[in-house]
């Protein structure tokens, strides 16, 4: 369990906490030693009452600072710390949606002494005055930004704190090896009995073990946490757009018999299996002297790089005549999957001919004009996605690619340090350093250990209010 801490002082911070426009319901948040005195001052209740009560609502109106008319009548929430979300003394005042009444709450607020919240202020807190560790703190902005279900689970889990009691579990037991191991190397001269070497390393074994299990479940996690960019290249003319259109499921691209239609890449968002997918619909790749079409190339081949997935989409009647000439420059085969379309137009024998011709690339034989093929088209792009399909519903997932790097540099130290225990004489000093590798690296998960500077740019790609 996490060790309860004590507010960190601070000023009073406030901010509107729900997007800008027009709405049902706004709400401007108050965090800090101040927020009773601010509410107090501010708010007049319907009825008329002694003191406001921690965790209750209260109807009423905010009252101008200068005088003159209420700014709207309102919902007032007071919640005394530490049982909030900063773990500080918090107001949360509940009014009309509309950007005026707001907009003069919080400038009314910010006139009786609170300060404007920076980005992520308030979770900041919550982190500092331990009510959650960093990585609870980056499941907030996960369950935010959630682009489906799948990934709205993960970081409905993370915030539930099931991979920070994983890390804390093998961060408390690699502890208490690396005190056994400290006090061996402090006290020489004591009678202390010396490390169980033997039993060590099969804990090192399992620790390790525990870390790998985690780092496999980062190649699914991140799928659903960030999406892929799928890039859809090849020759003009030969059905990019018509693919397009049909994974999207609707007429977006323009699609035409000329050659050179589309100039520009295209790009729009698809889930494919529940993976959020960036589709970017390219211009033909062909040496052309025509400038607009030659920056459409140019900007195709940037495409072609950038891509987790290039759907390498050829011509059926093409490749019968002119046989396979390769995959484009810049597209590697453990990324890219041949799209053999207008199958429609060819016989079957010599649909079977090319994918024997194509192989080892993997290849799928469609007619995205009329969607033959296009199920057995999008399960071949989850196989390619997703090479190991695992059971996630129970387990801590790994989602975060700051998490992940931490891990590896954990699972090396502990490695390092399993490679210590295999010598005659363990020398104590190195296992110790490495150990301590290994719980410095969980802590930068966790946020014990982590530089100011990744704080610093974690917390800044939070909206103002959260």
């Amino acid at each position: 369990m996490r060790a309860p801490a004590l507010p960190v002082e601070g000023d009073t911070i406030a901010a509107i906490s729900t997007p800008y426009g027009v709405g049902g319901i706004g709400i401007v948040r108050i965090s800090g030693p101040d927020s009773e005195r601010i509410a107090l001052t501010l708010f007049r209740p319907k009825k008329p009452i002694d003191r406001l009560r921690s965790h209750h609502l209260h109807y009423g109106h905010i009252l101008h600072s200068k005088g003159g008319p209420p700014i709207d009548e309102v919902l007032l929430a007071w919640m005394r710390a530490p049982h909030t979300y900063t773990r500080e003394d918090m107001v949360e005042i509940q009014c009309h949606g509309g950007p005026l009444p707001v907009r003069g709450i919080l400038e009314v607020v910010l006139s009786w002494g609170a300060r404007l919240a920076e980005p992520g202020e308030f979770t900041r807190r919550a982190f500092l005055n331990g009510r959650i560790d960093l990585a609870q703190a980056e499941a907030i902005v996960d369950i935010v930004e959630a682009k489906n279900l799948t990934a709205l689970r993960f970081a409905q889990s993370q915030l539930c704190g099931v991979l920070s009691d994983e890390i804390l579990r093998i961060q408390e037991e690699t502890k208490s090896v690396l005190v056994e191991v400290e006090a061996w190397l402090d006290f020489p001269e004591e009678d202390i009995p010396g490390p169980q070497f033997e039993a060590m390393r099969v804990q090192l074994e399992g620790w390790i073990g525990s870390i790998t299990n985690l780092m496999k479940t980062y190649e699914e996690g991140h799928l659903h946490r960030d999406g892929v960019n799928l890039v859809i290249v090849g020759e003009p003319n030969v059905g990019k757009s018509t693919l397009l259109n049909a994974l999207l499921g609707k007429q977006r691209a323009i699609v035409s018999p000329l050659p050179g239609t589309t100039r520009d890449y295209l790009e729009e968002f698809v889930l494919l299996g529940g993976i959020p997918v960036r589709l970017v619909d390219t211009a033909g790749l062909r040496e052309t002297h025509e400038e607009i079409e030659a920056q459409g190339v140019t900007a195709a081949r940037r495409k072609i790089a950038e891509a987790d997935l290039l759907l390498y989409v050829v011509d059926a009647c093409r490749l019968e005549a002119e046989g396979w000439k390769g995959i484009p420059a810049g597209g590697e085969e453990a990324r890219t999957l041949v799209v053999l379309n207008k199958v429609d137009l060819v016989s079957q024998g010599s649909v079977e001919d090319t994918i024997r011709r194509i192989h080892p690339l993997r290849c799928a034989a469609i007619s995205a004009l009329y969607g033959q093929g296009m199920d057995c088209l999008r399960q071949m792009i989850l196989d390619q996605l997703v090479t190991e399909k695992m059971d996630l519903d129970c387990r801590a997932v790994v989602s975060n690619l700051r998490h992940q790097k931490a891990l590896e540099s954990c699972r090396e130290a502990l490695r390092a340090a399993r490679g210590q225990l295999g010598l005659e004489e363990p020398p104590g000093d190195l296992l110790a350093s490495d150990l301590c590798r290994a719980v410095r690296a969980m802590g930068e998960i966790l946020g014990q250990t982590t530089p100011e500077e990744i704080l610093n740019r974690i917390f800044d790609s939070f909206c103002i209010g959260k």
